[in-house]
């Protein structure tokens, strides 16, 4: 059989801040002097609370019967000898502090306080018998306490002023100290899911001077353990100041001089504060930052990517930023959702004002093949053991407009994986140990469901391709719309400041080059040894001709020569006019390369590399070759 001494115990900051005695020893010492037991047990423990000094802890050590220290929900349990005396005894219960919560101070003399005289009342629970007793110090004293420590807190809530109660969650709070000299940055906080901030501080952190550490001090006159001149900024995730005091409202008589324990409630003059972080389309791929007004960065004014002029194709990867909600949390705040819209008809010219919204008709999400799935980002676990998941956008998680709201790929990733938990993104504990990583990746666009992919052909290497067939410049525009849900089901939207960003051309292409190519000896009979005077017949055709070259090598590595011929060699073109290039009869062994060849087997290229780029790397070079044996 055991007595068993069960509860928990906090100290109050403010009404709505409480905070537990993490750290501090209970101790609960029998009463020598049941007459003054009697009295205290009566009395109201306000009146019972007191700090001992040294001497008055020594002198009641031997009555010490149990403690226990208070874990970091305020919970003590401490046990009691097998004595039955303890059935009927009043218990003295104590406190001793060596450091409060959040204490930033360098280490101070521990501080020992009684709360109160109590007579348990004992409950029987199988063999055991248990007394439960729970109490919060009341501020006054609890604050006197963290004041031997130097331990200083401000305790507040930031409201929307709309209604003065809608908290305003995960905004910065910094507090500042109006000081004589310059004013001092105490500290800041993120308020929580209710709005609440905490911030502590200690004496240091006011009283800095330019002569500091010889000389801290607040103010030059008495006296000289007067408390901070506080003022607020709020900020947004992002950065973006909502809400500025300045130095004069710390001299406001509330605000001046205050406590060890100061608490506020501080509303931001607008309804809903904006996503914490800047959601905003920035790139075709790593390799191309869009227009910016008149500002072309890596596309010119026609819808070619870089220095080469490229054309964009396959499906390159839209990149930026978008918050995943207004908290940046998946599943919590308000959803920020994004699309991208296409006008395969109507483009524009960049650097100039936006085509308008009419023309995009096309949506990506809702156009049959313009979707392709990419990886949108990743949830990383910080707790045992450490995770990461890939988060890709599916088909599914778009909206009947195109709308794509990536909380709904995490829900969805979550719920197909069985090694994942999908009620860990909305469990309070649990929840604040995934956190959503932003990779840069919004969503990809499959550009060939957007281009003619058809290309004409010739006969025989070195025909012609007649100018009305060849194959023409293919540009559309991109336009992306962000917003942050209010209410969907009212069509309630805040659209976000980077909503509309457009880019008035970009050109694409999905198209292989017409490489007609071959030994115009071999035509006949492609496997008979050749002499004498021997010629190339080519067909080059691309409306984006990078470069172009003919190569005759031999087995021996003896003969390893580019053909000279019009336009070739071709390399680093940016011309759009040269886009074809022919000859029924370019000369290896006579004019203008005049190679004398030895007998061996050979090799003839013809090599061909578009201008096209997917946004992360370019087309590579594709060859065409034909093998042939020379006798000389």
């Amino acid at each position: 059989m055991s007595f068993i001494l069960r509860g928990n115990l906090a100290g109050e900051l403010c009404a709505d801040c409480k905070e537990p005695l993490t750290g501090s020893i209970v101790r609960f010492y029998r009463v020598e002097d049941l007459q003054i037991a009697v009295a205290n047990v009566a009395a109201d423990v306000k009146q019972t609370l007191a700090v001992l000094d040294e001497k008055t802890v020594a002198a009641k050590a031997k009555y010490l019967v149990a403690e226990a220290e208070i874990d970091e929900n305020g919970n003590y349990e401490a046990v009691l000898d097998n004595d039955d005396q303890f059935f009927e005894t009043p218990l003295m219960i104590d406190v001793l502090t060596k450091n409060v919560p959040n204490q930033k101070s360098e280490d101070k003399k521990p501080v020992q306080f009684t709360i109160t005289t109590v007579q348990p009342q004992w409950r029987q629970f199988e063999n055991d018998f248990i007394f439960t007793w729970r109490y919060c110090l009341p501020a006054r004293f609890w604050c006197m306490i963290r004041s031997l420590f130097d331990a200083w807190v401000i305790c507040g809530k930031i409201v929307s002023c709309e209604d003065q109660e809608t908290p305003v969650i995960g905004v910065k709070v910094t507090a500042f100290d109006a000081d004589w000299i310059t004013d001092d940055e105490l500290g800041f906080d993120n308020t929580d899911s209710n709005g609440h901030f905490r911030i502590d501080y200690t004496s240091k952190d006011f009283k800095q001077t330019f002569l500091s550490p010889l000389i801290n001090v607040e103010t030059p006159f008495p006296p000289f353990n007067s408390g901070p001149d506080v003022y607020f900024k709020v900020e947004t995730g992002g950065g973006v100041v909502i809400y500025e005091e300045t130095r004069s409202d710390g001299k406001k008589r509330e605000r001046s001089n205050i406590g060890h324990c100061f608490c506020i409630e501080v509303c931001v003059p607008f309804d809903v504060p904006p996503p914490p972080v800047a959601s905003v389309w920035t790139n075709v791929g790593e390799a191309f930052t869009i227009p910016v007004g008149v500002n072309l960065n890596d596309f010119d004014s026609a819808g070619y990517a870089g220095g080469l002029k490229y054309a964009i194709t396959g499906s390159p990867k839209m990149k930026g930023q978008v918050a995943i909600s207004s908290t940046n949390k998946p599943l919590d705040g308000n959803p920020i959702e994004y699309r991208f819209r296409v006008s395969d008809n109507v483009t524009g010219v960049n650097g100039a004002p936006f085509i308008d919204e009419s023309n995009f008709t096309k949506t990506v999400g809702v156009d049959t093949g313009l979707f392709v799935s990419a990886e949108v980002g990743k949830m990383y676990y910080f707790g045992t053991p450490f995770k990461v998941v890939k988060i890709f956008a599916a088909q599914a998680d778009f909206d009947a407009d195109g709308w794509l709201d990536v909380n709904k790929s995490v829900l969805r990733t979550f719920t197909d994986d069985p090694t994942l938990n999908p009620a860990d993104l909305t469990d309070p504990v649990e929840s604040d140990k995934w956190n959503w990583i932003d990779i840069d990746n919004l969503l990809a666009v499959n550009t060939a469901a957007l281009t003619d992919n058809s290309m004409p052909s010739v006969s025989n290497p070195g025909d012609v391709v007649p100018v009305a067939d060849r194959k023409g410049i293919e540009k559309i525009a991109l336009r992306f719309e962000v917003r942050e849900v209010i209410n969907k089901a009212t069509n309630s939207f805040n659209y976000l400041p980077a909503s509309g960003q457009t880019l008035n051309a970009m050109v694409v292409n999905n198209t292989q080059a017409i490489m007609s190519f071959d030994v115009v000896k071999l035509l006949a009979n492609p496997c008979d040894p050749i002499s004498g005077d021997i010629d190339v017949a080519y067909t080059v055709h691309h409306p984006h001709l990078e470069d172009v070259r003919i190569n005759i090598k031999s087995n021996s590595n003896t003969i390893n020569s580019n053909l000279t011929g019009t336009n070739l060699s071709l390399v680093n073109n940016t011309n759009d006019s040269l886009n074809h290039l022919n000859d029924n009869s370019l000369s290896i062994t006579g004019a203008p390369n005049n190679i004398s060849l030895i007998t061996c087997a050979y090799i003839a290229t013809l090599s061909v590399k578009r201008r096209l780029h997917n946004g992360e790397s370019s087309v590579s070079t594709v060859p065409n070759q034909k093998a042939f044996y020379y006798n000389a």
